[in-house]
C-alpha cells in the first residue's frame, strides 16, 4: 500500500507520529492529531473559525515583521513531540527549527500555540491541549473563545502549568515570551466576522 493510500481503518495498534503523517487527507478535511498512541480526529473548522484564525494570524505576521524576531507563524500546521502531533490553529515557532519544506515543526521550538474553541473541541482546547503544551514547555498559549463574543485569553508558562495573564476583548499589545509584541485588534476581527 502506498503512502497516499494509507487510511485510518487499515491501521492496527498504537499510532506513531510517522503513521499519522503518512495518512491521506480526510475527505471532509478533518484534522488528525496524536497523543501518546491515540489518534484524535477533529471536524474541519467552520467559516467563522477560519475568519478569526486568518485575522489573528495576519496580526501576528505583522508583529513578527516589525520585530525582526527569528520566528515565523502558521495556521493549522503540524507540530510534533516524541509521541504527539498537534495541529494548533495558530503557531509561532523558531525559524531555524522549521525551514522551508518542513512537514512538522518540533514542539520544543514553539514560542506560541493558539487554539480557537468550538463546540466540537472545547474540552481539548480548554483542558487537554493546554496541559500538554505546558508539559512541553511552550512559553505562551492563547485560547480564543468565540462565545458569547470573540476574546483571546492569554496564558504564560509558570513552571509546569499555565497562568492566565490577560483577556483581550478589544485592542491591546501583548508580549509573546519576550520574543515579540503583537498589537491585537479584536475589533478588526469582529469587523471581518460581520463583513
Amino acid at each position: 500500500m502506498s503512502v497516499a493510500e494509507t487510511r485510518v481503518d487499515d491501521h492496527e495498534g498504537p499510532w506513531t507520529v510517522e503513521d499519522v503523517l503518512a495518512l491521506s487527507e480526510h475527505p471532509a478535511r478533518a484534522r488528525f492529531e496524536l497523543v501518546d498512541g491515540v489518534l484524535m480526529l477533529s471536524p474541519a473548522p467552520d467559516w467563522d473559525h477560519q475568519t478569526v484564525s486568518s485575522e489573528l494570524h495576519s496580526q501576528i505576521k505583522a508583529a513578527l515583521a516589525r520585530s525582526g524576531a527569528p520566528s515565523h507563524s502558521g495556521e493549522a500546521v503540524n507540530v510534533t513531540g516524541e509521541s504527539r502531533l498537534f495541529i494548533p490553529d495558530i503557531a509561532v515557532v523558531d525559524r531555524a527549527a522549521a525551514p522551508r519544506g518542513t512537514l512538522a515543526a518540533p514542539l520544543e521550538a514553539a514560542v506560541l500555540l493558539g487554539e480557537i474553541v468550538s463546540p466540537f473541541n472545547w474540552a481539548a482546547d480548554r483542558i487537554l491541549k493546554p496541559a500538554l503544551y505546558a508539559q512541553a514547555k511552550v512559553p505562551v498559549y492563547w485560547r480564543v473563545e468565540m462565545e458569547p463574543d470573540v476574546r483571546v485569553v492569554v496564558h504564560e508558562l509558570d513552571v509546569a502549568t499555565y497562568r492566565e495573564v490577560a483577556t483581550v476583548t478589544g485592542k491591546q499589545s501583548v508580549d509573546v515570551a519576550g520574543v515579540f509584541t503583537v498589537d491585537l485588534d479584536l475589533d478588526a476581527v469582529r469587523r471581518e466576522l460581520e463583513g
